[in-house]
């Protein structure tokens, strides 16, 4: 966290000025788009893709260096590559990140298990965070995610995970809140937290270019979105929530209150340090500054894996530039995390939550 917030200051000068003065702390490396799901709020999986091989992706974080702090590996799902592993301990030779977070479907339980057992060694003084996506309870979850028995193996997955009892793994659980379950989230939060993940988070669904959503309205109204995250805020505050730490769960009220203007304004309520201190790569070795827009900046393989020049393009300046002028808003919650670190208003707010959880975060 301190070598994060020592960075700040040359986030914020390329904010003003365009030009980076850092890597990005937060990097997320999609590994692939293949998934087993059919997800009524994603359709990732149709996007063709010549996936980076381990060696490439050695390559890359070796051009990356010291510089990222917080590592999410996406797909798709991401247990679909048998070699997740392995390039997941390249990234950690390579950068020696403080967080690797995997999100995942969970049906590949043997997989994910054996994945685990094998990073928890060796990413040492790393946080391993496994995330199981469930968005409803039981076949009503499956119908969203669009796999039969996807809630019986997620579950089942979280539990074999949950007694590991590794010292560095954090077991979490990941809803997306959309036009689908909005209704009905609080119940599907109880119930979900009912489980004792050792975190729970939610955001709203994007209609996203990386996930080809585009015009399909599952982004869910901020009428609705209100009082279903303001019931998660709820359980937050009170410590009823999960076992998150307390600095965790003062960034998160403020991700949640941030999530709920954004939808409600539909502008930037903060500004957005996407390609500054966050990026995306995805599958294909495309730079993205964020995956929200998917508007490649460049290409690792064609630029001879050189990350430096495709940060200092033209292509780059132009969407930072973007950026910075309002151009777009979304309540994604990666890039949002980097977003309030970098924002003097927003990091006053988490002082706040750390000294009066209970206040200040409507």
């Amino acid at each position: 966290m301190i070598g994060a917030l020592l960075r700040i200051p040359a986030y914020r000068l390329t904010h003003a000025l365009g030009r980076p003065f850092a890597r990005p702390i937060n990097v997320t490396v999609s590994t692939t788009f293949r998934c087993n799901s059919r997800c009524l709020t994603c359709n990732v999986y149709e996007r063709p893709v010549d996936e980076l091989t381990v060696e490439e992706w050695d390559r890359a974080f070796a051009a990356l260096g010291r510089a990222p702090v917080w590592f999410t590996f996406s797909g798709g799902e991401p247990f679909l590559r048998k070699d997740l592993p392995d390039i997941i301990e390249a990234a950690w030779r390579r950068c020696r990140p403080k967080v690797v977070n995997i999100p995942t479907n969970g049906t590949y339980g043997d997989r994910v298990v054996a994945g685990v057992q094998r990073l928890s060694p060796v990413l040492r003084g790393t946080e391993l965070v496994i995330n199981v996506s469930l968005d409803a309870v039981g076949e009503r979850n499956d119908v969203i995610r669009g796999l039969p028995g996807d809630y019986a193996k997620a579950t089942e997955t979280l539990r074999r995970l949950k007694e590991l009892r590794l010292p560095n793994l954090t077991v979490g659980l990941h809803s997306v809140i959309s036009s689908h379950n909005v209704r009905d989230f609080p119940a599907i939060a109880d119930s979900l937290m009912a489980m004792k993940p050792d975190q729970y988070i939610a955001e709203p669904a994007e209609e996203r270019v990386e996930l080809q959503t585009i015009g399909t309205g599952i982004t869910p109204k901020p009428a609705l979105f209100d009082p279903a995250i303001a019931h998660l805020e709820g359980r937050l505050r009170d410590g009823s929530g999960d076992g998150l730490p307390r600095l965790t769960r003062a960034i998160r009220l403020v991700y949640y209150r941030l999530a709920r203007r954004t939808l409600r304004e539909n502008r930037q309520v903060i500004p957005c340090y996407a390609a500054i201190a966050s990026v995306h790569l995805a599958a294909n070795g495309d730079v993205w500054g964020c995956c929200t827009k998917a508007k490649p900046l460049g290409n690792l393989r064609q630029n001879g894996f050189d990350f430096d020049a495709i940060w200092r393009s033209q292509a780059a300046g132009s969407e930072r530039a973007d950026i910075k002028a309002g151009k777009c808003a979304c309540p994604l919650a990666n890039a949002a995390y980097t977003s309030i670190l970098c924002d003097a208003g927003a990091l006053v707010q988490v002082g706040r939550n750390l000294v009066r959880p209970g206040k200040g975060a409507a």
